[in-house]
């Protein structure tokens, strides 16, 4: 029987995964990139936030999800039915698709061998 380890991030928190690994939250929302917070929020079962930055993101109770858990499609409704894309952080169409960018297999090896 596995035990599933939440982990409620704050400010200062890194990430630890993905390409944000040595990261902190505070770092990605001075990029303008908390999407990638909340992507993470409702996609990863274990991810979780303090109070204050599920707030800023724009989470209200209304759409929060049970920790520990995952909900894409309230992801895409958040994004769809949310201010959050008007706010200060303004993602463009382009933006999102770099983002989701699948790379060559070439490009992939060489960032796995650390080049």
């Amino acid at each position: 029987m596995s035990r599933i380890l939440l982990r409620t991030l704050t400010r200062k928190s890194k990430l630890g995964f993905g390409k944000h690994k040595n990261v902190t939250v505070q770092e990605l929302f001075d990029r303008n990139q908390a999407l990638q917070l909340v992507s993470a929020y409702y996609k990863l079962t274990t991810i979780n936030y303090v109070e204050d930055i599920l707030n800023e993101l724009g989470i209200s109770s209304k759409w929060r999800i049970q920790k520990p858990g995952s909900d894409k499609e309230l992801y895409y409704k958040f994004l769809e039915q949310s201010d959050f894309e008007k706010r200060t952080w303004k993602f463009s169409a382009d933006k999102l698709k770099k983002q989701t960018k699948i790379s060559s297999r070439s490009k992939l090896m060489g960032k796995n061998h650390g080049r």
